[in-house]
């Protein structure tokens, strides 16, 4: 299912390639449409977070001992937002599987939210090192961009990275820090494509 997830991941995150970029996490309220001024934000914000997440897949005082890059990917499975924000496309171009309805910015969003709010929480509740930086990153995207409403007590994190032994749940957070890389290039990317404002012409 992984290989899969990962398999559509690389195919359709080719259509998303539009270049402002990132939003939040939790379903409740459908937010506001982007300007231009709160997309550039986001785009700083999700570069950020996208290098924050990096530097931690290769710290080698989290990671020594460990091949990071042999472990598999695991994304949040609870949301769907690599289909919920695939742009608007050819029916001959659209990835196979994928949705047939037309793009919907309030979905796509809901998604993000929850993705990002997973996340933060997630980072938060491992306890076996300081990941307060990538943390805080989180935060601020899913503060800021574009609404902050929602109920915090929706954002479950994941038990494996705090239950089990301690090399058990390292393992675990290499593989969802590598999730996470992917999901915000993801994300950063679909908000590219609701900045440009094509799916509202």
């Amino acid at each position: 299912i992984v290989s899969s997830l990962h398999t559509d991941f690389t195919s359709c995150v080719l259509l998303l390639a539009l270049s402002c970029q990132v939003s939040m996490g939790t379903p409740v309220r459908t937010p506001r449409s982007l300007d231009t001024e709160k997309c550039g934000q986001c785009a700083d914000l999700s570069r950020e977070l996208v290098k924050n997440v990096r530097k931690l897949l290769d710290n080698e005082n989290l990671f020594g001992g460990l091949n990071c890059s042999e472990q598999r990917v695991e994304v949040n499975s609870k949301t769907q937002t690599v289909i919920a924000c695939e742009p608007n496309t050819d029916r001959n171009t659209r990835c196979s599987g994928q949705r047939n309805t037309t793009f919907s910015e309030s979905e796509c969003l809901r998604n993000i939210r929850a993705d990002l709010g997973h996340y933060a929480a997630s980072l938060q509740a491992y306890k076996q090192a300081d990941l307060s930086s990538t943390v805080q990153d989180t935060q601020n995207l899913l503060n800021n961009c574009p609404s902050t409403q929602g109920d915090p007590s929706s954002h479950v994190a994941d038990p494996k990275l705090t239950s089990g032994n301690s090399v058990d749940q390292r393992v675990h957070l290499c593989k969802v820090l590598k999730g996470f890389h992917l999901r915000i290039i993801t994300i950063s990317r679909a908000m590219g494509y609701i900045s440009a404002g094509d799916h509202r012409k």
